[in-house]
């Protein structure tokens, strides 16, 4: 099964709505296109990636325009190398990759969390402490790769990309490595809090959050459509052993409103700040 990418699952996105509204059959795609019925389902369904010439036929079954024509091919033509998660870049497991992808290309980005912190704030000791620790089931980490490779993925706040986090009090709290450790990723979340595209909140234990749902950790990203295609609005779960995307609009409306909540219950910006540097002091 092909890595999922942003340009792949546009490009999905782009055949499912095409194909919707001709009510063309796989077995009619199969047939035009010259191949077993499975091809078309393992298409349609990610698991298998599809060639230029693919796309251009059927998009030209389904009724595309020649516009949505040349955007279905340049869609194609960039949906993953073999190479592309190589090096330090293997770290990541399959599942993942795709949210990797998504924020080196979205223009809007909010994280809640719970326990710990979000792997764009994270401090390069902070990070060597979570690599560290024993896992009891058995995954094994390459403590340097996986710094290197979330060191390269912070790049993303470096685009000026809009991104906010919700951090609980227990996130700042729970202690990996020492106080050293900890007082210096309080600094650090204060440096980076000073950045204009950058919005930090903290949900202190004394603030009791407007929703039930408050323990919870997620993630919503919104990446821009290159052309005409829809843009992705998508909430990600992450699992012990999976990642889950959800990209149903009812449901993604559903986090929108949970995220307000929680972010009204916060503690403003400015106020954050002085929470973390007073954290910041109490880890001397």
């Amino acid at each position: 099964m092909p890595t999922k990418t942003v340009p792949l699952l546009m490009l999905n996105n782009e055949l499912h709505r095409l194909k919707r509204k001709s009510g063309i059959k796989d077995e009619e795609t199969a047939r035009y296109l010259g191949c077993r019925g499975t091809k078309i389902s393992r298409i349609m369904n990610m698991a298998s990636r599809p060639s230029v010439a693919d796309v251009k036929m059927m998009g030209e079954l389904y009724g595309a325009s020649p516009e949505q024509l040349a955007m279905l091919m340049d869609l194609a033509r960039n949906l993953g190398r073999k190479g592309d998660w190589t090096g330090y870049k293997s770290v990541y497991r399959e599942s993942a990759r795709l949210l990797i992808d998504m924020e080196a290309r979205c223009d809007e980005l909010r994280q809640a969390r719970a326990e710990i912190l979000p792997g764009l704030l994270q401090t390069e000791d902070y990070i060597r402490i979570l690599s560290r620790l024993p896992s009891p089931y058995g995954f094994a980490f390459n403590e340097e790769e996986c710094v290197q490779a979330r060191l390269a993925r912070q790049a993303t706040l470096d685009r000026r990309v809009n991104a906010s986090f919700i951090l609980a009090e227990s996130a700042l709290r729970r202690v990996y490595g020492d106080h050293r450790v900890m007082g210096q990723q309080m600094r650090h979340l204060m440096q980076v809090a000073q950045r204009p595209n950058v919005r930090i909140q903290v949900l202190p234990y004394m603030c009791s959050p407007q929703s039930s749902w408050g323990w919870l950790s997620f993630s919503m990203i919104h990446v821009p459509s290159p052309g005409i295609t829809a843009p992705l609005d998508l909430v990600h779960l992450e699992q012990f052993d999976d990642e889950r995307f959800i990209d149903d609009p009812a449901v993604v409306d559903k986090y929108k409103r949970l995220w307000s909540s929680l972010a009204g219950a916060s503690l403003c910006p400015m106020e954050s700040v002085d929470f973390i540097g007073k954290m910041a002091e109490e880890y001397q």
